[in-house]
């Protein structure tokens, strides 16, 4: 059996569980922000998750039916 055989899947695991989790939004941030903000600079990884925690807690309304 390959290397590759048996990694793929692992790396496939991996990558569900950084994106159910969220670990991945700080990268998906910074890909949108370059198309449509380029000219400016980006929040940094802190800044972003307390932005996040502050969207989440000051807008409940988003989360609840």
């Amino acid at each position: 059996m390959s290397k590759e055989t048996l990694t793929k899947p692992l790396r496939y695991a991996w990558g569900y569980l950084k994106e159910i989790s969220g670990e991945n939004a700080y990268d998906r941030y910074l890909a949108a922000h370059e198309r449509t903000h380029g000219d400016k600079t980006p929040m940094d990884r802190g800044e972003f998750y307390r932005w996040r925690q502050d969207e989440k807690y000051n807008n409940p309304g988003s989360r609840c039916p």
